[in-house]
């Protein structure tokens, strides 16, 4: 069926002429050349002449290999004729030289095709790749001095982009994620969503150039606590896909620099562990003293006045005694000694009331008292409230008091000699109070002296045994006092031993 005269001059396809194609080959903006079988140039266009330095008469007849150069290995040139000799297409690169002596990159293809006199001769395209090369080169160069800075730098780098993809990453972050268990990345994400309910990264820099958090985790690694410090900076980079052609636009990709301070936070604890351990074994001297002395005088005030008495009842009966003035002058050495003992009494140094955190207490005061845990093979237990109000109160002191009721419970275990040698310590809270509880796994203490034992100079300690005996809870009690706190003892049901609860009231800030 015929087709209608307007399809059939649509289907129609114009003849184009010899002069035609010599034209589009002519000004091609590549490279195309004509050879035959020996390799002699037949024909060439403008951009070869002009990529080799030649002009076209100079080219056309001789062989090509007059652009050889010796930087191309000789099995490239055999692996070239080997194929087109096949009459297999080749593809690869050569060496080149230019007219003026100067090497460059060829990238070139070449094929073979028939005439219609039935000869062989063969065409190629090829393109200078020099400036290509190099700069791919450089910029591989770049990337490896760029990734060899980035490892030598002691903090852990990486990019980012918005779905919190790792772009690329330095050595140490790969450490780092190895040590954590998890991607730091990972750590940063679900910090700020569990503390601030932030979704992402890139919300939490919002508009800003830059931010800076701290994380601090806790693992049942041998590494135990860690300490954190992440930089992160927005940086702008330009959309390479083909739709921002026209329209370019800026995408941020965000650097996150991680500084690991596990070490030095560790440091500052430990010295800050050692100032309170000074400062509770001051402050348990100083109160020892105190008791002390206060005991001696309440000890010599009886017989004193006693004999103050019996020289007010002779000085009426017989005031004619000789021996009345020296007891006199007894009476005034007396006194002046007791004034001075009085004097000697050590104060204190006052510490002001500020909001504490009692597990932070729990903590101070089972770091300090690590050493006796050791010795004596007693396991430390902790079960504390994740989240506790604070109180009114002076850190040190309470420490001081916890410390105590710590040894006497590492003694109480130590003289029950059990095979279970645990001391467990927990924190709750209830609606008006804070409490902390304190378990053993010794013998307890008996019910008829629970109050007892609070007394200055009480003690169920061997008479033989060192130390300041009957002075712990003494103390203990003092600062319970200044803290309007209570204390009571009971047995543990869950080790055997004692139970010694503190409670403070809540204090609202």
């Amino acid at each position: 069926m015929e087709q209608p005269n307007d399809m059939q001059q649509l289907l129609q396809t114009p003849e184009i002429g010899l002069e035609a194609f010599e034209q589009i080959l002519q000004f091609a903006p590549i490279a195309i050349s004509i050879t035959d079988r020996s390799g002699k140039l037949l024909r060439i266009n403008k951009t070869f002449a002009d990529i080799t330095g030649y002009q076209q008469h100079e080219l056309i007849g001789n062989n090509c290999s007059m652009l050889s150069y010796k930087a191309t290995p000789r099995s490239v040139y055999e692996s070239l004729w080997g194929a087109i000799t096949r009459g297999e297409h080749w593809h690869g690169q050569l060496i080149n030289r230019r007219k003026n002596g100067q090497p460059y990159i060829a990238d070139i293809s070449i094929s073979g095709f028939r005439c219609p006199d039935g000869s062989q001769l063969y065409y190629s395209i090829h393109k200078d790749i020099t400036e290509q090369h190099e700069l791919q080169t450089h910029q591989k160069n770049q990337f490896t001095m760029f990734q060899a800075v980035l490892n030598s730098v002691p903090i852990a780098i990486a990019m980012i982009d918005n779905q919190h993809n790792v772009l690329f990453s330095n050595r140490r972050f790969e450490q780092l994620a190895s040590s954590i268990q998890q991607s730091p990345i990972t750590l940063l994400a679900d910090s700020l969503k569990e503390e601030s309910g932030i979704s992402s990264i890139d919300a939490f820099i919002g508009s800003r150039p830059s931010r800076y958090k701290g994380i601090h985790i806790e693992q049942d690694a041998p590494s135990g606590e860690r300490w954190f410090d992440y930089a992160l900076a927005k940086i702008p980079v330009t959309d390479t896909t083909a739709e921002a052609y026209f329209h370019p636009a800026d995408e941020y990709y965000n650097v996150v620099a991680i500084s690991d301070r596990t070490k030095e936070k560790l440091l500052v604890e430990e010295r800050r562990i050692h100032s309170v351990k000074l400062m509770a074994s001051d402050n348990r001297y100083v109160h020892a003293m105190q008791e002390a002395l206060m005991a001696t005088l309440h000890q010599l005030q009886g017989p004193f006045n006693m004999i103050e008495s019996a020289v007010k009842i002779l000085k009426k009966t017989s005031h004619a005694c000789p021996g009345l003035t020296a007891m006199d002058e007894a009476m005034i050495n007396a006194v002046d000694a007791m004034n001075e003992i009085k004097q000697a009494i050590p104060e204190r140094s006052n510490e002001a009331f500020q909001p504490v955190n009692i597990n932070q207490v729990v903590r101070d005061a089972t770091a300090i008292s690590t050493d006796e845990l050791l010795l004596t093979s007693t396991h430390l237990a902790l079960s504390l409230s994740p989240t506790l109000a604070s109180i009114s109160g002076m850190p040190h002191r309470l420490v001081l008091a916890l410390k105590q009721i710590i040894d006497n419970a590492i003694d109480a275990i130590q003289a029950s000699k059990k095979d279970e040698r645990t001391l467990l310590i927990s924190t709750i809270e209830d609606d008006n109070d804070i409490s902390i509880i304190v378990e053993d796994s010794g013998a307890g203490v008996d019910e008829q002296i629970r109050l007892k034992v609070f007394q200055p100079f009480y003690s169920t300690k061997p008479r033989h045994q060192s130390g300041c005996r009957g002075i712990g809870l003494s103390i203990v009690q003092q600062v319970l006092n200044e803290h309007s706190a209570t204390i009571s003892i009971t047995e543990s049901h869950q080790l055997g031993g004692a139970s010694i609860c503190l409670t403070f009231p809540k204090h609202s800030w």
